[in-house]
C-alpha cells in the first residue's frame, strides 16, 4: 500500500521540480544562516528616524509620529508580537526572514523565466548575501521591507509580461496595483512609482484582449485606492496627518547644502544659522557632501530642519538651481558603494582576510561593474529580445527611483541607505543578462 502511494507521489512529482525545489531551500537557508552568522547576537539597530516607526507601532494613529507612513509600524508590531524573545531581536529575525524568502522567490521566478538552475541560484546568492542588505537587515527602519514589497511589484509585472497576460490577467494586475500601493504606504519615495511599472507593461502587452485603457485603471485605480483607503481610515477617525514633513526636512537641507541659504532671509533655519555662527560657511557651500555641511547638519535639531517657509522660498525663488544641483549627483545612485557588517562579532571565525575580501569584491562590483553592467544590459537588448521585458521594466523602476531619491535626498551619502529597496533588481538585472550570454556561449563552444 505505502509503495504503491509512493509510486503515486513520485510519478506527479517531476525530477527537475524537486531539484528546483531542493535548490530553493538550500538558497533560502544559506541566505538566512549567513545573515545570522553576520549577527549572531540578533542585535537590531536603533536609528534616529526609528522612535518615529516604534511609536507608530504602539499606535498607528499617534498624531506625533504620523508623517510617517503606517505599513512598517505594522510590521513592526507583528515582528515584536511574534514569539518569546526580545522584541528588538524578533524584528531582525523577522526581516531577515523576509529578506531570504524574497530572494528564494526570485530563484524560482528565474527558474518560471526558463533561466539555467545553477545560473539562477548563484545570481540570487550573490544579490541574497550583498553586505549592504545584511546590514540593513539589522536596522529597525522601513528599507528592508520596501525592498521585499517592490521586488514583489516587480515580479509579478514580468510575469504579466512573460504570461502575455494569459493568466488571469485582471487577478494580476490588480495585484500588481495593489502591491505598488503598499509600497507607497511603505515609504512615499514610491508614491508615484506605479507609473514605470504602468509604462512597461503598456510598451511590453502581447495580449491584444486587455486592451492599454484597461491595465492603466486596473493598475493606477488599484495601487490609490490603497493610498485612499489609509487616507480614509484617518479620515473617518478624525486624525490629523503630518503630510511632507520628512520630505520638507530633506529639501531644506538639500538645499543648504547646495548653497541655497542665501534664498532664506528671515526664515526660521536662516536665522537659526545666524545665531549658531554657520551662515557664513553654509553661503560658501557647493552642493558637496562635506565636512562643513556635516557641521551644519549636525547643528540642527530635527525641528530646527524643518521649514517648510524656507522649503516654500526655494520653490518660489530656486526650483531650478535646486533641481540642477540635486540631479548633477544622479551617478552617485550607480556608482556610490555600499554600508557592510561591521561589528566585531560579525563572521566569527572568518579570517580577517576573508572578512575584507568579501567587502572588497562587492566594493568593485558596485564602483566599476554595476554602471558598466547596466550598459552592457542596454546594449543586449538591442540584439537579444529575449531579455527585453526584464531589463527594461528593471530599468523603468530603477530610473524613476533613482531619480526621486536623488532629487529630494538631502545628502549624496544617504543615497547608499535609499538604495536598498531596488539593489536586488539592480543585482539581477545586471548580471542576468550578460552572465546568461556568456554561459550559452560556453556551452554551444563546448558541444563543437
Amino acid at each position: 500500500m505505502l509503495s504503491n502511494s509512493l509510486k503515486v507521489f513520485f510519478s506527479k512529482f517531476n525530477l527537475k521540480e524537486f531539484r528546483h525545489f531542493i535548490l530553493s531551500t538550500i538558497l533560502f537557508l544559506l541566505i538566512f544562516s549567513i545573515g545570522i552568522w553576520s549577527n549572531p547576537l540578533l542585535n537590531a539597530t536603533l536609528a534616529p528616524d526609528s522612535y518615529d516607526y516604534l511609536t507608530l507601532a504602539g499606535n498607528l494613529f499617534d498624531e506625533s509620529a504620523n508623517f510617517r507612513p503606517p505599513i512598517y509600524p505594522v510590521f513592526l508590531r507583528i515582528s515584536s508580537s511574534f514569539g518569546n524573545i526580545e522584541s528588538a531581536k524578533n524584528i531582525f529575525l523577522m526581516q531577515l526572514t523576509l529578506h531570504a524568502l524574497t530572494i528564494f522567490i526570485c530563484f524560482l521566478f528565474l527558474n518560471y523565466l526558463k533561466v539555467n538552475v545553477f545560473l539562477a541560484f548563484i545570481i540570487c546568492l550573490i544579490a541574497g548575501i550583498n553586505p549592504s542588505q545584511l546590514y540593513h537587515v539589522t536596522n529597525i527602519l522601513p528599507e528592508m521591507l520596501l525592498c521585499s514589497v517592490i521586488t514583489t511589484c516587480w515580479m509579478l509585472s514580468l510575469f504579466f509580461i512573460y504570461s502575455s497576460g494569459n493568466f488571469s490577467p485582471i487577478l494580476v494586475l490588480i495585484l500588481i496595483g495593489v502591491t505598488s500601493g503598499l509600497a507607497a504606504l511603505t515609504k512615499p519615495v514610491w508614491l508615484l512609482g506605479i507609473f514605470p511599472i504602468l509604462i512597461s507593461i503598456v510598451l511590453l502587452n502581447n495580449n491584444k484582449k486587455i486592451s492599454s485603457k484597461k491595465i492603466s485603471i486596473l493598475l493606477v485605480g488599484a495601487h490609490f485606492l490603497v493610498i485612499f483607503f489609509w487616507n480614509g481610515i484617518n479620515f473617518i477617525k478624525n486624525v490629523q496627518l503630518q503630510r511632507g514633513k520628512t520630505l520638507t526636512v530633506n529639501i531644506c537641507m538639500a538645499s543648504i547644502r547646495s548653497g541655497l541659504i542665501k534664498h532664506g532671509e528671515g526664515t526660521p533655519i536662516y536665522e537659526q544659522l545666524r545665531k549658531n555662527g554657520y551662515l557664513k560657511q553654509a553661503l560658501l557651500l557647493n552642493g558637496e557632501d562635506n565636512h562643513e555641511f556635516r557641521n551644519i547638519y549636525a547643528s540642527l535639531s530635527w525641528e530646527q530642519r524643518y521649514d517648510p517657509q524656507f522649503a516654500n522660498r526655494i520653490f518660489q525663488n530656486a526650483k531650478l538651481e535646486f533641481a540642477i544641483s540635486q540631479l548633477k549627483y544622479w551617478h552617485y545612485f550607480f556608482i556610490n558603494r555600499m554600508f557592510s557588517p561591521n561589528k566585531k562579532d560579525s563572521f566569527i571565525k572568518l579570517p580577517e582576510v576573508g572578512k575584507r575580501l568579501y567587502v572588497i569584491l562587492y566594493s568593485y562590483f558596485y564602483r566599476p561593474l554595476i554602471p558598466l553592467l547596466l550598459i552592457m544590459s542596454m546594449a543586449i537588448i538591442i540584439f537579444k529580445k529575449n531579455y527585453l521585458p526584464l531589463v527594461l521594466t528593471s530599468l523603468a523602476i530603477l530610473v524613476y527611483f533613482s531619480l526621486v531619491v536623488i532629487m529630494f535626498s538631502k545628502s549624496q551619502s544617504s543615497v547608499m541607505r535609499m538604495r536598498v529597496p531596488v539593489e536586488i533588481i539592480l543585482f539581477i538585472s545586471t548580471l542576468y543578462p550578460t552572465m546568461d550570454l556568456l554561459l550559452n556561449y560556453y556551452l554551444e563552444k563546448s558541444k563543437k
